[in-house]
């Protein structure tokens, strides 16, 4: 963690200041904490690879231990996989070796790790609608300058968008420290990850924020009022601002991870202080998959947000927010193009063969409108496969952009 962030930093129970425990074992390097011990008024916490792990659970206690002790391997392991030392040591061992990928790392998670979601996660139709969202707020938003954090951010693939927007690193705040070690290393390097727990108040000052957002993840707090308060709270400073929750499940409408999700009023309800938009997604999605733009100035009726299976929610004092706004038809490459991996790929003479194949059928039932710009299946002649490779633009690549079928990945995603 960079030492200025101890500026935006707050223990989530006392409310104090944290500064680094220096009669404890500790690294630093080139400004920055690599592993150490936090203190505040009422209690201490661990920094362990990077990243403040401000919440009391068992696994941070453990690895606070193995911190005071000098042992800062094993507190890595403890905060991995807690309760399942051979994959924390598989992964540990994997993260030695300068060639290995996210994929690799996030199969060595094992299957509670969500890792279908997350490897797939470029061109499922939430991210679609939410990178959309992010871009056209956040970059309203923090147009002048400004800070964003993304809560419940994972391993960083909508944070990666905020990279370009806010004005100092994003922050990426998650409970499972491993989501956040794959997002600072891989999908969002350069982002300012800080391990806490959204039902829990947020380990950060009033008004440290201009943008807050929480995306595919808040149907699963129980806690809701407080973290949309405390999303507020985050805000609360002079000048322009907004608080965003993209892919929120509505109660009327299954889908099959529902959470614990409300109705559209139970929503807007939330927000005691700030009336917020409720979007239905299907709409903006619609709004991609023609070309744009993606209208915010839209006022979805009661009738259309209660058939919708998810939510999309806008909170902000700036009516430069809610208009139309114009998607970008041909964004610069920000990492290595890569074929989708939904796709099975077999090769022949003339190039390759795709097939659209979902890793689940519950992956299908809930992104299966991914179809609406994913082709079942298409060729790739060998001089596209080239641009490919090399990352030309040609108007044959932006296509495949567009569509998804080719991505723009980090390095080593896959």
């Amino acid at each position: 963690m960079r030492t200025d962030t101890l500026e935006i930093l707050r223990c989530p129970y006392c409310g104090g200041r944290l500064e680094l425990v220096e009669s404890m074992p500790h690294r630093l390097d080139a400004g920055e904490i690599l592993d150490g011990v936090l203190g505040c008024h009422c209690c201490i916490f661990p920094v362990v690879a990077g990243i403040p792990v401000m919440h009391l659970l068992p696994e941070s206690v453990q690895a606070r231990e193995a911190v005071e002790a000098g042992d800062f391997d094993a507190a890595f392991r403890a905060l991995i996989a807690p309760e399942d030392e051979e994959t924390s040591a598989r992964f540990q061992e994997l993260t030695r070796r300068p060639d290995v990928t996210y994929r690799e790392l996030v199969d060595a998670l094992g299957g509670g790790f969500e890792g279908g979601y997350f490897l797939y996660r470029f061109s499922d139709p939430s991210y679609v609608v939410a990178s959309a969202v992010v871009g056209a707020v956040a970059g309203t938003i923090m147009s002048q300058g400004g800070r964003a954090v993304d809560i419940c951010g994972g391993s960083g693939h909508l944070t990666r968008t905020l990279l370009g927007l806010s004005s100092e690193p994003p922050v990426i705040a998650d409970l499972f420290f491993a989501k956040l070690w794959l997002a600072a290393r891989y999908v969002a390097a350069g982002c300012e990850p800080v391990c806490c727990d959204g039902n829990a108040p947020l380990p950060f000052a009033r008004g440290a924020f201009s943008y807050a957002m929480c995306a595919d993840a808040f149907m699963f707090i129980w806690t809701k009022r407080q973290l949309v308060t405390e999303m507020l709270r985050l805000i609360d400073r002079p000048g322009p601002g907004a608080a965003v929750i993209t892919h929120a499940h509505n109660q009327l409408v299954w889908s099959p991870s529902h959470g614990n999700p409300l109705p559209p009023e139970g929503y807007r309800d939330l927000f005691e202080t700030l009336r917020p938009r409720v979007y239905a997604e299907a709409a903006l999605l619609d709004d991609m998959v023609g070309g744009g733009p993606l209208d915010l100035s839209r006022q979805d009726d009661a009738a259309t947000l209660e058939a919708d299976a998810a939510l999309t929610i806008v909170a902000s004092r700036d009516l430069a927010v809610f208009r139309a706004h114009a998607i970008v038809s041909d964004p610069a490459i920000r990492g290595r193009l890569r074929l989708n991996p939904l796709y099975a790929a077999e090769r022949d003479s003339g190039g390759l063969s795709l097939r659209l194949s979902f890793p689940s059928e519950d992956y299908e039932d809930e992104y299966g409108a991914c179809r609406r710009y994913l082709p079942e299946d298409l060729t790739l002649d060998r001089a596209t496969l080239d641009e490919v490779a090399a990352g030309t633009r040609s108007p044959r690549v932006v296509e495949l952009l567009r569509r998804r079928v080719v991505l723009d990945v980090p390095h080593r995603y896959c």
